[in-house]
């Protein structure tokens, strides 16, 4: 009997471990969404910004102004990086992953004793 009590209190343990580890992810990820939808509309911004810019001077190819115009263009082209939200998602659920196992970890090895 008592090492069904051991079972039951390990689980009780890994369930409301495993509640946080969820909670600190489903957050994570939420984080992670509102960072990627701040991202898309910035870069629309900076799109839109670049595109007024080149109706500007694309019709005067002589101008100072048209070459800059142009690269400002092309590079607003380039899709939104997102590599900084992903890294950050990446780093929470590792730790949220640690936090979980250092949990069970200390609560076996205080079992063992």
């Amino acid at each position: 009997m008592p090492d069904e009590y051991r079972r039951d209190a390990f689980r009780a343990v890994k369930a409301e471990a495993g509640a946080r580890r969820e909670e600190a992810i489903r957050a994570a990820h939420e984080a992670f969404s509102r960072a990627y939808l701040l991202e898309r509309a910035r870069h629309a911004a900076e799109y839109e910004r670049a595109s007024v810019r080149w109706d500007v001077r694309k019709s005067a190819p002589n101008s100072e102004a048209y070459e800059e115009a142009w690269r400002a263009l092309q590079a607003a082209k380039q899709p939104p990086n997102h590599t900084q939200a992903r890294a950050e998602l990446d780093r929470a659920i590792k730790t949220a992953d640690q936090a979980y196992n250092a949990e069970l970890t200390q609560f076996g090895q205080a079992l063992v004793r």
